[in-house]
């Protein structure tokens, strides 16, 4: 029986940042049981990059592709594969490390499923976390003609402990007539079969245009 499930993470005063730099504070700014008519909220990021959210060209290329050009229906994927490759440290994932024959050559949107979601509370996640290697970007173009987003369950398309091959990774990604759009921080824990439907991300629609915080949703088979 087919399903709606989230595959993102709530934000919260605890959600995790690249390399333990930056912070959300949520604050209230008036509540019902102190006599006032509602209840609401402030929320404080020190950086737009955190939890689970998208990287936009922008974020890289100067002229690159901003969060407000996209239309809605690029938001929309109605072909998703999942590959799992289990990381427990740090490393630069490689095309030969993927088996990328498992995956149908017509899909939209790859979700790379590495497990490392298990260590996300822990300081292990913001310094300890693979990336994707800068060559990867080719091969899936050059494999999937059709594909437009890759998303994964660590924090950043960056190893922390491969900062400049990380930079030369987004670049990868995002500088390129062909962009793919990069989600981070993706949440696999609802997942509990090889197959999705349909994925629909939602982001935080904002004027700056190199990414922010997104919601996923997908339709499980």
């Amino acid at each position: 029986m087919s399903k709606i499930i989230f595959m993102s993470h709530p934000l919260d005063e605890k959600t995790p940042s690249y390399g333990g730099r930056d912070s959300l504070k949520i604050s209230p700014n008036s509540k019902i049981v102190n006599g006032v008519g509602a209840n609401t909220s402030s929320l404080l990021f020190s950086n737009n990059h955190m939890g689970t959210h998208m990287d936009t060209p922008y974020h890289f290329c100067e002229n690159g592709k901003k969060t407000l050009q996209y239309k809605a229906e690029e938001f929309y994927f109605s072909n998703v594969g999942i590959i799992n490759h289990p990381c427990t440290s740090a490393k630069l994932i490689e095309s030969n490390d993927l088996d990328l024959k498992t995956v149908p050559l017509d899909i939209d949107f790859l979700f790379i499923n590495t497990s490392f979601e298990k260590y996300r509370g822990d300081k292990k996640y913001i310094n300890d976390n693979p990336g994707l290697h800068a060559d990867l970007a080719k091969v899936l173009r050059d494999k999937f003609s059709n594909l437009r987003g890759v998303g994964f369950d660590f924090i950043s398309l960056t190893s922390w402990k491969y900062r400049e091959e990380g930079r030369n990774s987004h670049k990868s990604f995002l500088c390129n007539k062909r962009s793919l759009l990069v989600i981070e921080d993706v949440s696999f824990k609802e997942l509990n079969t090889s197959q999705i439907d349909w994925t629909m991300i939602s982001p935080l629609r904002t004027s700056d245009g190199n990414g922010g915080p997104v919601t996923i949703i997908s339709k499980i088979k």
